[in-house]
């Protein structure tokens, strides 16, 4: 705890923020429009958009009078011609009236007076229902429960209400390192915050509408070891499996305990690691009995960065935050796959404020006002806010899922039929090999000789650069545009390639290793958006 202390106030020292730094973050200035519709979507279904006027420090703007004209790609679609703030009156709105009647990607504009533009999310229009819709999560956040500001109630709402997301998950800490004493924070949850954190979860849920998730965030303390989320399907019958007990206080030591509570109770449940490459709260994948099973996924990117690969390796995102990243291999996702470990990639905020979707320390440092105060407490969202820590916008989860219910959200998670984004950026990203995508057929696919590698993507900004990765080495890439201004036709990059070469695999030691291809995805936008899909295994015929 006083290693974590000297840290903070270290940090705390270099960063340390002008008065001129903190009153210009005092003036609100129009910035950005924010328009979020349906990813996935069928000709002719009455859709609705939600609409949302920001100032440069990511605040919501009610005082925005001004007039957006809208546009779309598809000539054929259904809007309302314009949206007049002036008699909404509000920072948010819902934009009824619109339908796509022509298959294909295709997006919404809002024109300014000034001849700005903005861009809605890609949609995905197809002629019939398809298999599986795509939808929208942050399920890594912090409430007044644990370090984080403002209660999980604001939170939901400002998911549901103001990003129109679908998914939404808080993993209040089971212990803590800091500010709150370890043993403290753990009498708390078990006292009655875990038992709170279940009501306030099942209130918000609403099947087909807005899914929440239940879980914790089993917590090393600081220079001991990395955190590990813990989800259940369910909400009632999930029991808190502390990182202080002497039969869950090791990473084999939970994988082995919920093992057991899914076969005794039949509920499920999954862990999923976080920055894992991060010096402070580092988990070792090679100094560990990983189990992929109750663990098939590794949260690769947050508010602290990627932990895909190392800085020295091209990670264009890394860890900074903290002690900042691990020299040492062993840390990374890639290590994970080189290693053996089937682990997919999805993304979250990690943020400690009732704004998932939405997170905003990476922003120039600027006060929180004092109604937030007031109104949330402390907590490190808004310490964070006033001094630079080298975070990044949070990140999201895409879900590929039959239906917007908790089973089919929590199967997309199993079967690892989901990525990851950076915020805000609803990035739609697909990708395949030999037909086989992420999350079907296990992701595997067995191959003799040459295989097919597919992908499709169709970015929020002009996309620089789309690149598969093939047993950790950038294997094809495909070069966009850097011009942010670029038109929509460079927002999209779709496209296949052969690979005749025998399987290999990887090899970490000579005991452990890699006997398929490992594939995935990895995608830069020009306004520095990301987009992390995968991987597809191939493994050799017989």
């Amino acid at each position: 705890m006083l290693t974590k202390a000297i840290e903070s106030v270290k940090v705390f020292a270099e960063n340390n923020p002008s008065l001129a730094d903190l009153a210009r973050g005092r003036q609100r200035r129009f910035d950005d429009v924010e328009c979020v519709l349906p990813s996935r979507v069928v000709t002719t279904e009455p859709l609705s958009a939600t609409v949302s006027v920001w100032d440069e420090y990511l605040r919501l703007l009610p005082d925005y009078d001004g007039t957006l004209t809208l546009d779309s790609t598809d000539p054929e679609a259904i809007h309302p011609e314009e949206i007049d703030f002036e008699l909404t009156d509000q920072a948010v709105t819902e934009l009824a009236g619109v339908a796509f009647e022509t298959p294909g990607v295709q997006y919404l504009t809002l024109t300014d007076e000034s001849g700005r533009r903005f861009t809605s999310n890609p949609v995905q229009v197809f002629e019939s229902e398809p298999d599986h819709r795509l939808f929208w999560g942050d399920i890594h956040l912090h409430s007044q429960f644990s370090d984080g500001a403002g209660s999980m109630s604001k939170g939901f709402r400002f998911g549901r209400d103001v990003m129109d997301l679908d998914v939404v998950a808080y993993t209040d800490h089971d212990t803590m390192g800091f500010f709150i004493p370890p043993k403290l924070q753990r009498r708390r949850m078990h006292n009655g915050y875990f038992e709170d954190m279940k009501t306030v979860t099942k209130h918000f849920h609403d099947p087909g509408e807005f899914v929440t998730l239940f879980g914790y965030e089993w917590t090393k303390q600081p220079n001991m070891g990395g955190h590990i989320n813990v989800y259940f399907e369910g909400v009632d019958e999930a029991e808190l499996f502390d990182s202080l007990d002497t039969d869950t206080n090791r990473y084999e030591k939970l994988f082995r305990r919920l093992q057991e509570w899914r076969a005794e109770t039949g509920n499920e449940v999954l862990a999923i690691p976080h920055h894992p490459a991060e010096a402070m709260y580092p988990l070792d994948f090679s100094a560990m009995e990983y189990d992929d099973d109750i663990a098939p996924l590794v949260e690769v990117y947050s508010q602290w960065g990627s932990s895909e690969m190392p800085e020295v390796d091209g990670n264009p995102k890394p860890v900074r935050m903290g002690q900042g990243e691990m020299g040492d291999p062993g840390h990374y996702v890639q290590d994970a796959h080189e290693l053996g470990y089937r682990v997919g990639m999805m993304g979250s905020s990690d943020f400690h404020a009732p704004r998932p979707g939405r997170s905003h320390i990476h922003l120039p440092p600027h006060l929180p006002s004092l109604s937030d105060i007031w109104e949330d407490g402390i907590g490190w969202g808004h310490i964070w806010r006033v001094w630079d820590e080298g975070s990044y916008p949070g990140g999201l989860t895409g879900f590929y899922a039959e239906d917007l219910s908790r089973e089919s959200i929590f199967e997309s998670l199993r079967s690892r039929r989901v990525y990851a984004t950076s915020q805000p950026h609803r990035i739609l990203a697909e990708f395949a090999v030999d037909g086989t995508a992420v999350g079907e057929d296990d992701s595997t696919v067995v191959a003799d000789g040459e295989r097919t590698v597919e992908w499709l993507v169709a970015g929020t900004a002009p996309i620089e650069r789309v690149t598969v990765v093939k047993n950790n080495d950038d294997w094809h890439v495909v070069g966009g545009t850097t011009d942010e201004s670029a038109g929509l036709d460079a927002y999209t990059e779709a496209g296949e390639v052969t690979d005749d070469e025998p399987v290999a695999g990887m090899a970490w030691d000579e005991e452990r290793a890699s006997d398929a291809d490992v594939y995935y995805l990895r995608v830069e936008q020009a306004d520095d958006g990301m987009a992390w899909a995968g991987p597809v295994w191939v493994e050799p015929g017989d």
